[in-house]
């Protein structure tokens, strides 16, 4: 994608090893602008409206409002341990989730077709048994509602404390460009990395781990996952639709599980990779850089070969 000789460096890696070295006070690197762009917040809430369910006795599905892409789920059965799986069409890896208490939101991020929608319950172990499947026909009205609407990745409501802490951060933008630096800024030099939880996680003894934006926020810590889940929040709630990504890096000493995020920008479209702009204020953005005050020749090249990272999902 070519745009106008504009550098951009939007590529928001959140990886293990880049953020251990994030420091704490608010940064001050951002030129305040004169704030020209509306910041008030914007929180578009999921409804079980019941007005198209599919499922039986155990295992709701609302389906009323897949033209805004997403799904809601609830057990209503015994079991500790559920699951559902969501098949997006013209792909072959299924999207896999564990079904906590009451309606679950679920994102639909294939676009229209056909989703075949799976709910399964423990039998022992890790063996499951599957307790309902459907294919639907998916029509979404705007490709963009799944990455401004809440789900159980990026899970938040008007309550979430973490919304006007971003609608305060980008008070000075004038554009949405200049939000997404504000809010990138604001999180990686307020956050640090936090290597315990990272190896609770790596150990399993935090299986299904989801994240807790207004808790990262209070306790100025947490992992690759909260990262992208705080810095999505504060943007889909500004109406910049922010797609949480999933997948992996390829490092020298091996792949590593990683989370990143995209933001869509009107007269733009999707920035996920290295884009340029020649402006006076801005230069190469990267985590690294910023977090860990390094030389950033190295990651620049790193960061910018696609053939380093891999995305498995979309939240």
């Amino acid at each position: 994608m070519k745009i106008d000789k504009r550098i951009i460096s939007l590529f928001f890696i959140v990886m293990i090893f880049v953020l251990s070295g994030c420091n704490g006070g608010d940064s001050q690197s951002v030129k305040q602008g004169s704030g020209s762009r509306d910041n008030t917040p914007i929180v578009l809430e999921p409804k079980a409206s019941g007005e198209n369910i599919i499922g039986n006795e155990k295992i709701i599905f609302d389906i009323s409002n897949t033209d805004d892409g997403y799904i809601m789920a609830k057990y209503e059965g015994d079991n500790a341990k559920v699951k559902v799986r969501i098949q997006n069409p013209g792909q072959n890896e299924p999207y896999t989730y564990d079904v906590s208490e009451g309606y679950n939101v679920f994102p639909l991020t294939g676009g229209d077709g056909q989703y075949t929608v799976s709910a399964y319950e423990n039998i022992s172990d890790n063996k499951y048994s599957q307790l309902y499947t459907k294919t639907i026909q998916v029509n979404i009205d705007d490709e963009l509602s799944p990455y401004l609407y809440p789900n159980q990745f990026v899970n938040f409501d008007s309550s979430t404390k973490a919304i006007d802490k971003g609608s305060e951060i980008v008070k000075n933008a004038d554009n949405d460009l200049d939000a997404v630096k504000y809010v990138y800024d604001y999180v990686i030099n307020n956050i640090s990395y936090d290597g315990d939880k990272a190896d609770l996680i790596k150990k399993g003894k935090l299986s299904g781990y989801l994240p807790k934006v207004d808790e990262t926020l209070e306790e100025k810590k947490g992992i690759c996952f909260d990262y992208s889940a705080v810095m999505a929040t504060m943007l889909r709630t500004q109406n910049i639709p922010t797609r949480m990504m999933i997948g992996y890096v390829s490092l020298p000493s091996g792949s590593l599980y990683h989370a990143w995020i995209s933001v869509y920008i009107e007269d733009i479209g999707w920035v996920d990779d290295l884009i340029e702009f020649d402006g006076k204020n801005w230069s190469m953005m990267d985590p690294t850089l910023i977090s860990d005050g390094k030389n950033s020749s190295e990651i620049r090249d790193f960061t910018s070969n696609k053939d380093n990272y891999l995305i498995k999902y979309l939240y």
